[in-house]
């Protein structure tokens, strides 16, 4: 019984199809519909997985470049042992190892600390002291020096020590002579302790550089440390 109708639909589709007249081919455009959505998700996921490819590859991209091995005050000469070399990603603005002659020999811009990444812009080919400025050494008893914390990157006053046996003027002692604001260490040595001494070198306009060493002679200058240095912040 099933083989005749079966036969019948057969022979009715043929009829139809002979006839011009419209036969269900909704399961045909649905099967079609199925084929191009799994097409469209196929391709989609190659596209994902090769962009994903790509970031991994540039992620895992390393240039070796200079790191700061140990401080290095502003104002100082960076030297070879200075440094040290490492491989980061990602790095602007980095000397590259291979280019470590744009560096060494070069004057610190700023204070550098430990495991910094040396960039271009932190040394610097101009000359210590700069145009218009000068070095000069004091050497100074405890009692004229901070006892902690003054370092090469500090900055400092310095201050006329009234003279006489007296001691000064009450007027000297209360608005002393600044002989030098906001003067840049350059170097420290020694330690601000009792009995002993400590040289420090600043860096100071040159207009001042005389009239320091003079008094720095004549053993009638203290220091004030007023900030601290800011790293070139």
């Amino acid at each position: 019984m099933a083989t005749k109708v079966e036969a019948k639909k057969a022979r009715s589709d043929v009829s139809s199809i002979l006839s011009g007249r419209r036969t269900d081919d909704r399961g045909l455009r649905t099967k079609s519909r199925r084929t191009g959505l799994v097409t469209v998700a196929a391709a989609l996921m190659v596209a994902c997985g090769l962009g994903f490819a790509l970031l991994l590859s540039q992620a895992g991209e390393t240039t070796s470049v200079l790191v700061v091995a140990g401080p290095v005050a502003k104002g100082h000469v960076v030297e070879r042992t200075d440094l040290v070399s490492k491989k980061v990603a990602g790095a602007d603005g980095a000397i590259e190892t291979a280019n470590s002659a744009q560096a060494i020999g070069k004057v610190a811009a700023v204070d550098l600390v430990a495991g910094q990444i040396l960039t271009y812009n932190m040394v610097t080919s101009d000359p210590i002291p700069g145009a218009g400025m000068a070095t000069v050494g004091l050497s100074l008893t405890p009692s004229r020096v901070p006892s902690a914390g003054l370092k090469a990157g500090s900055i400092v006053d310095v201050i006329a020590v009234p003279g006489g046996e007296g001691g000064g003027t009450d007027e000297e002692l209360e608005s002393p002579r600044i002989l030098a604001k906001d003067a840049q260490v350059f170097s420290v040595d020694g330690a601000a302790t009792e009995g002993g001494g400590v040289l420090v070198t600043l860096i100071v306009n040159a207009s001042d550089s005389a009239r320091l060493a003079a008094y720095s002679t004549s053993d009638r200058v203290a220091i004030v440390e007023t900030s601290a240095s800011d790293g070139g912040k």
